[in-house]
């Protein structure tokens, strides 16, 4: 317990130091490979939040930093565009910085992404009830994390709002530092739904 307080404590300060060089600038971005991303989409039924995952291919050498802008623009393109009223958002997503924190077993990755929302949107829109808030929270968590991938892209995230620490939220929590775990079993239900569609379309 002693050892995790103070690994917590450590990333907190390497978060709120300048210390870090940007993502695009990090020598060490490249120190682990990306495995097969993928990208997940909305699911209507309550207990999935996450339909079925698909692929997402980015070439070699891709940095970590760039790897979640490009899962930023896909999220921004696709879930996050239009709300249920049909009305566009400027949504999308920046990446702030992705630390590196080397431990005897591998580096921890842990990366600060903002979301640009001016209209404020996601607060009326994604983040409120039940069902919607706890989705766009899956949305955000699998797909910036890549939890499937053993280790996961990112170790942990903290996401601003704006600029800012997000304001407290009736239905999920989206403050401090989010972890691969939080996500896990929703996204093995969307990569195991999207295995067996592929079953089935080759079967059929």
């Amino acid at each position: 317990m002693r050892r995790m307080f103070f690994s917590i404590v450590a990333i907190v300060v390497l978060l709120s130091s300048g210390c870090s060089d940007r993502p695009e600038k990090t020598p060490k971005a490249l120190s682990r490979a990306i495995g097969e991303l993928k990208l997940y989409t909305f699911s209507t039924h309550q207990q999935d939040f996450l339909g079925a995952a698909q692929p997402l291919v980015v070439p070699p050498g891709t940095t970590i930093g760039d790897a979640i802008d490009v899962l930023g623009r896909e999220l921004a393109t696709t879930y996050f565009a239009k709300t249920y009223t049909g009305k566009a958002t400027d949504i999308h997503f920046e990446v702030v910085r992705v630390d590196e924190i080397a431990t005897p077993s591998r580096s921890l990755r842990i990366a600060v992404v903002n979301m640009v929302d001016k209209e404020q949107d996601a607060i009326r829109y994604f983040f409120q009830g039940s069902a919607g808030g706890q989705t766009s929270f899956y949305m955000i968590t699998a797909t910036f994390m890549q939890p499937h991938l053993s280790p996961p892209l990112l170790d942990g995230l903290v996401l601003l709002y704006n600029g800012k620490a997000l304001p407290e939220l009736d239905h999920i929590d989206l403050t401090g530092i989010l972890t691969p775990r939080s996500a896990q079993r929703v996204t093995e239900r969307a990569i195991q739904r999207a295995q067996e569609e592929l079953v089935t379309s080759n079967a059929g």
